[in-house]
């Protein structure tokens, strides 16, 4: 019961903190239950808002970047070692569940044979719909765009767009219910 109370002080002294440092940038909801090792991180002009009664679980790493922006539906929960990396926009419906160590990347690096990989990127939006889950390690690349009610199974690359009510499995085919 203590040990409830410290983290529900901490969490609400923590978003309280992010609010104040990135003014207008920082739209999280005050109930979270947000692990002390879990990074939300906002950088330079980047928003983030995230819905009321969200979990991340330890050792999750969200960074909105440049003009980026992360948008998190309510109730959504994200499993141990999940990242997003946002530099144009990602959202996230409510109420979708993410197995540990899913990755999300609205960017590429740019690359050319002749001069190799670049610190410039190429970004294209991502949007997760309602109710979705996405199992363990998946990745989601920009550009995708998963439907509502949709399952993405463990180790999927996601790069397109999948259907409502989808069930896309490690083979990439795409089971419409």
């Amino acid at each position: 019961m203590i040990r409830t109370i410290i983290l529900i002080i901490y969490n609400v002294c923590r978003i309280a903190l992010n609010r104040l440092a990135h003014w207008g940038h920082f739209d999280v909801h005050w109930l979270q239950r947000v692990s002390p090792l879990c990074a939300l991180k906002v950088f330079q002009q980047g928003k983030m808002k995230v819905g009321r009664n969200c979990e991340f679980a330890a050792y999750c790493d969200f960074e909105v970047h440049g003009d980026g922006t992360l948008v998190i539906g309510e109730g959504t929960y994200f499993n141990r070692y999940c990242m997003i990396s946002a530099h144009d926009h990602v959202t996230v419906g409510k109420h979708c569940m993410f197995g540990p160590g899913v990755k999300i990347f609205d960017n590429n690096h740019k690359h050319s044979p002749e001069t190799g990989v670049s610190s410039q990127l190429s970004t294209a939006p991502i949007f997760i719909g309602d109710n979705s889950w996405v199992a363990s390690d998946a990745i989601i690349l920009k550009g995708a765009r998963i439907g509502n009610n949709c399952v993405i199974g463990a180790g999927c690359i996601v790069r397109e767009e999948v259907p409502d009510g989808s069930v896309v499995t490690n083979r990439q085919e795409i089971h419409l219910r």
